[in-house]
This record gives structure tokens, sequence and C-alpha cells, in this order.
């Protein structure tokens, strides 16, 4: 009975050095809706953008966005395996696909007013590395979304000038699967003997914050947008398992705490020419509010498993930055290309498995045409050029050292139906 004591306390020290789970912004984007969405847009996917865009629609309207994500990612781990001959480690890799999708109906209410609903998916991140990977004591599988519901309502207070605002419900679920060591004295020590898997189970929590814009369009060929969103702070409740051969299994119920971070949207909108969209899409991230995660485990089947941990995330305040150019000279047509840099936000130091990001480069082009008077569809394709992340120096060393490598594609297929 000592022993499975002492096995228990090694194992619930251990976890004070488990490397957080991490919400990277890898699916956020500029990309929400589709490429050529933003703040200075007037469209459904304003609820999340600009809330106050909403109100330039003309007349009601339904709009839906899929974006089938793929992400293929890999990493090989630095140095040799101990206990494996001493050979180099095995790459680890997975490969996903993400369907985000985004759905918005607005109408036209009396008196300068309209009002709109959303729902949309503004953060996701799904990975399955081998579960007995050289990357399992960062973390081997996590499965992680956001689902935000979210009203809004404007008002134009001038034929130029929308104000709009809205509430933000969002519920989160997080799976996630990772090992840990019970050598406490070698938290670095991988030893399979004194290993134990943690699955964090289906953990669910909603918060609820809101968002406010401003939309200011002077002329028929220039538009301007900007919009707050505010950070959320989740309680995420579920269960989480604990099993080992060295001090037995334990169950308990856990909780995460959590603050996402708070964002601003700046929009630029204008036709240079005759026929000619240029569109500009600046988003700044708030990701150094997102300080840590706090777990609290109680009820556990062992008494000496309730306990609060705190895990630091290391995160870096990003500007994403998106530019597009469109053509509609051509009847019922609109053809688009453009760019855009999306930073990671993640020191390298701070990289590990689940807590992977990349600086990207992505580089799109978007169809659209006017099906109807009242219907327009359209399909896109996005490829992300993306730095390798080589980290020689991981807060989580050495499983953190190594070379992380990324391929991301996106496909938006969009419908705009108004009535």
């Amino acid at each position: 009975m000592k022993r499975f004591k002492f096995g228990i306390g090694l194992l619930f020290a251990a976890l004070f050095i488990l490397p957080a789970t991490a919400f990277s912004n890898g699916y956020t984007s500029p990309w929400l809706g589709g490429p050529l969405q933003g703040p200075a847009v007037a469209s459904g996917a304003g609820v999340y953008w600009n809330p106050a865009s909403i109100g330039a629609i003309d007349g009601n309207s339904l709009f839906f966005t899929i974006e089938p994500t793929y992400e293929y990612v890999s990493f090989q781990r630095a140095g040799l395996n101990p206990y494996d001959n001493n050979l180099p480690y095995n790459k680890a890799s997975f490969h996903t696909w993400a369907p985000l999708p985004t759905f918005a109906l607005t109408f036209k209410l009396p008196a300068d007013f309209s009002f709109g609903l959303g729902i949309y998916s503004p953060f996701a991140r799904v990975a399955y590395y081998p579960m007995n990977g050289p990357e399992r004591f960062n973390g081997a599988q996590e499965t992680m979304a956001f689902v935000n519901v979210t009203p809004v309502i404007t008002y134009k207070i001038v034929p130029s000038l929308i104000i709009g605002a809205g509430l933000n419900y969002s519920t989160m679920y997080l799976d996630v699967y990772q090992s840990t060591t019970l050598d406490f004295a070698n938290p670095a020590d991988e030893n399979p003997a004194y290993e134990g898997k943690v699955h964090i189970k289906g953990n669910m929590g909603s918060a609820w914050g809101w968002t406010a814009g401003m939309y200011y369009k002077p002329t028929p060929t220039f538009s301007a947008g900007i919009a707050y969103i505010a950070s959320t702070n989740y309680t995420i409740q579920g269960n989480t398992d604990i099993t080992t051969q060295l001090a037995g299994n334990i169950t308990a119920k856990s909780k995460l705490y959590l603050t996402m971070p708070q964002m601003i949207n700046l929009g630029l909108h204008f036709l240079p020419a005759k026929d000619w969209i240029v569109d500009l899409t600046e988003q700044w991230i708030n990701w150094s509010q997102y300080k840590n995660i706090h777990i609290q485990l109680y009820n556990a089947s062992n008494v000496l498993a309730n306990r609060d941990m705190y895990m630091l995330t290391g995160f870096e305040d990003v500007l994403n930055s998106k530019l597009w150019i469109g053509y509609k000279g051509f009847s019922k047509w609109l053809l688009a290309c453009g760019a855009a840099y999306d930073p990671s936000g993640i020191p390298l130091d701070n990289i590990y498995s689940l807590n992977v990001e990349f600086n990207k480069l992505e580089i799109f082009a978007e169809v659209n045409y006017q099906v109807a008077p009242s219907t327009t569809i359209g399909l896109g394709f996005d490829h992300s050029i993306t730095e390798d992340a080589n980290v020689t120096n991981s807060l989580v060393q050495p499983s953190g050292n190594g070379v992380y490598k990324a391929n991301i594609e996106k496909i938006t297929l969009l419908v705009n139906y108004k009535f």
C-alpha cells in the first residue's frame, strides 16, 4: 500500500510538468467565411468580422460557407532514442481534414435597424500523432473545437455610417491523450517502465463574450470597417483518466479554466477603377492574454489526485494581414486572387507536438458566379507556404526539440442568397 501511495504521489507531482494543451491560431484567420470576407465587406460573415457590416446588406440574406481544411504535420525529433538501441527517433506525423462551416441569416428591420444570427467555428485543431511516438510526452492526440452562436443588431446612424453590436455564446470541446513520467527526479526520463497515460476525456464548457463594430461608406467606391471581439473565459468540465503500471489507475473529475484572446478586425474595401476591387484586412489577436491553463482535478478515486495545476502557454500577440484583388468585368462573374501572412504567435522554445504553429504565407483564388439575381455561389482554393519550425532549445526539452513541418490546403464553398 505504501508503494502504491508513493507511486501516486510521483504521478501527480509529474503532472505539474505536463506541457499545456494549447489552442493555436492555425485555423483562424484571415479566413472565416472564405478569403473574400472581412470587416469592410457587407455579407453575412460580418457576424464574425464586423457586426455593423450586415447593416449594409440590401434586403435579407442567407450566407453559408464550408471550408474543408487539410493539414499534414510531421515532427522529426532531434537526438537518439536510448530505449531503441540509440537509433534516431522515428518521424511522427498525422493527416487531418477539418470542415469549418459558417452560417448566417440577416434581416432588415424597420427604422434603419438590421438583425443577424450567425453560427460558426472560429478555432479548431485536430492532431493524431502515433500514441507511442516520440512526441507522446508532449501530447499524442487532440480534438479541440469551438462553436459560436452570435446574434447581432445594427443601426444606420446616417446613410454612410452604421454601428453594430452582438453577443457571442461559445461552446468548447476538448479531448487529449498524453504521456507523463512517474520518475519525478528525472522529468526528462522516458523509460516505458515509468510511463503514465493521461486522457482528458471529452471535456466541454461554454462562455459568453461580445462584439461591436462600425462600418463607414462615404462613397459608392469606398468602405471601411473596424470591430472589436472581446475575450471569453471558459470553464471546461469532464473526466480525466490516468493509467499506469507502476501506480495503478485513477479516474477524476476535471475542470479547465482558460481565457481566449480579444481581437480587433480592421478592413478597407475600395474600387480603384471600373470593375476592379481591392480589399485589405488586418486582424490583431491578443494571444499574450492567454497566459496559462488552470486545471483542477477533484473527486478522484484516490484523494492524492485532488489538486490544482497551472500550465504556461508562452503565446505572443499576432497581426494577420490579407490583401485580395477582384475583377467583375465579366457578366455574373467575380474573379479574385490574393495573399495573406499569418504569423505563428508561439515562440520557438514553446513549440511542441500539441502546441505547434507555423509562420504562413497564404496564396488564394476564388471565383463567384451569380446563378440568379438573388443567388451567388463561390469556389475558392488556398495554399499555405509554411516556414519549418526548427526547435533547438525547447522549454520541454529534450522531447520538444526537432523539426516541425506542415502542409495546409483549404477549399471554400460559398452560397449567398438574398430574399
